[in-house]
């Protein structure tokens, strides 16, 4: 009898090992990929001489179920894009032709820490709460070089300004664990974020760079990097492409 027992308190652990609903899970978003991959693209069509562009982006995300149908996780998201341009050309002063060779780089990163907060109605379909930081940062290389009879003058400039943001949003998605509740796992999920910046605006840190014959170009500056913050870097749609493990 004493054996019996053993032998049915050995299998109930046992199937509980199994069938036990996993409470983490690890995943790989591959959603900032596609949109640095876009904004790569993108660029890239404009498709002028000497104009090169590349992004890139990855997320990582850790969620702990505080019950089956309640779960919290932090992520932490990366977001850049780079474009360089290259050109040389000839102006003529006072009759000498000097010749210039350009050479500028722009570089546009992000990078955000994110708490959230899921619902699961079921098992699988969740409705997503976020709360997070991130931050811009924006750099400008470039160089400058003309001759002219044997003569040379080069210039170089390096400049980097950044802005923090608070974020927010939402959005809805499915967890999808294959085989049994353990295991790979693969998460498509779309949503919106907005966000709120902290300091001075980009457009106000570029006028300040270049001198106040630049003010009158100020309220264009903000209007076109609010752009590049609100739908891009911070905000915007977002679509989540994660793969990852439950255990």
């Amino acid at each position: 009898m004493k054996r019996l027992l053993l032998v049915l308190v050995i299998v109930m652990f046992a199937a509980g090992g199994v069938f036990a609903q996993a409470k983490n899970t690890i995943t790989v978003d591959l959603g900032p990929t596609i949109i640095g991959g876009a904004l790569g693209a993108a660029a890239d069509l404009i498709g002028d001489d000497g104009l090169g562009s590349s992004g890139f982006g990855i997320g990582f995300q850790y969620e702990r179920n505080i019950i089956e149908q309640l779960s919290v996780a932090g992520r932490f998201a990366y977001l850049g894009f780079g474009m360089g341009m290259k050109d040389t050309f000839q102006v003529t002063e006072e009759g000498v032709v000097v010749t210039v060779n350009t050479e500028i780089g722009i570089d546009i990163s992000s990078f955000s820490l994110e708490a959230h907060a899921r619902y699961y109605p079921g098992r699988t379909f969740f409705l997503d709460g976020m709360l997070g930081f991130a931050n811009l940062t924006m750099g400008v290389n470039g160089s400058f070089a003309g001759s002219a009879e044997g003569e040379k003058v080069e210039l170089k400039l390096s400049e980097s300004i950044s802005r923090q943001y608070l974020k927010y949003g939402a959005k809805l998605g499915w967890r999808i664990r294959f085989g049994n509740q353990r295991g790979f796992t693969f998460e498509p999920a779309f949503g919106f974020y907005g966000c709120a910046g902290l300091g001075k605006t980009l457009g106000t840190q570029i006028v300040n760079i270049l001198g106040p014959e630049a003010e009158k170009f100020s309220d264009e500056l903000d209007e076109a990097v609010s752009l590049l913050e609100k739908y891009f870097f911070i905000g915007g749609p977002r679509v989540t492409l994660a793969f990852g493990w439950s255990f």
